[in-house]
């Protein structure tokens, strides 16, 4: 199954053709450990997601171990948060929107920069071309805090390794090592319906940073940059697929 996107091609002359399904009961997921650590201070992630199910704790995109780590996830009360947890949550943000759609497709953007001097500026999330606003709860890391993304451990999509798989789609999932950008690089207003839809991304991916579109289903990327997991980037940065089936 893929995203359709109505009159994205009015605007952009993007029209996406796939997207990866991860199934929580097969604890699905993709993952892929960095050979070395880049700039952990600048950073962004975007992925388009569209749920499943709609119960329990759902990952996102993960990095990290169990007791130190960057996680992005639905909340079993389908809020999303974005936070960073070392034996306690040292900072992060937990919506009051929430997100019980199954027929809708977010566009999820996590903009991180630590070297700024505002707070609130160090972290920013974004959904469907939105800076969110209102919070539940909001702590901002310290200033330059390192986090987990680039670094030298376990990255991963729909799992953060533990149970707490995301059962859904995902598509178009994107790193940047290196900057903090807005929603504006991966996608844009179309100027017919008012809708936000992707935009082909065009800037530098930095060391780490990989793109996912899942376009290749000729394997399942295990040990090369071949199959679902293949990174089209440019850097090679592919990731391998467990418990997933290209049937």
């Amino acid at each position: 199954m893929f995203p359709i996107f109505a009159g994205n091609s009015a605007s952009t002359g993007y029209n996406l053709t796939r997207s990866l399904r991860t199934r929580a009961s097969a604890s699905a997921y993709l993952n892929r450990t960095p050979a070395s650590a880049s700039n952990r201070q600048t950073w962004t992630w975007s992925g388009w997601v569209k749920r499943g199910t709609l119960t329990g704790d759902q990952a996102i995109f993960f990095a990290g171990t169990a007791g130190n780590n960057n996680t992005l996830r639905f909340n079993s009360d389908n809020t999303m948060y974005v936070f960073r947890y070392d034996g306690s949550i040292t900072w992060g943000l937990s919506t009051t929107q929430v997100f019980r759609d199954p027929s809708a497709w977010y566009h999820v953007v996590v903009a991180y920069d630590s070297t700024q001097a505002t707070s609130t500026n160090r972290v920013k999330l974004y959904i469907n071309g939105a800076q969110v606003t209102a919070f539940s709860s909001a702590t901002y890391p310290s200033l330059n805090l390192n986090s987990d993304v680039n670094n030298t451990v376990d990255h991963r999509i729909a799992n953060n390794n533990a149970s707490n798989n995301f059962d859904g789609y995902q598509t178009e999932d994107v790193l940047v090592d290196g900057q903090a950008l807005t929603p504006s690089s991966f996608g844009s207003t179309n100027t017919l319906t008012g809708v936000w839809q992707p935009a082909r991304y065009t800037g530098t991916y930095g060391t780490n940073g990989f793109y996912l579109p899942f376009t290749d289903n000729s394997a399942l990327t295990t040990s090369s940059n071949v199959g679902l997991g293949k990174d089209f980037s440019g850097n090679g940065n592919y990731w391998t697929t467990n418990n997933i089936s290209i049937t």
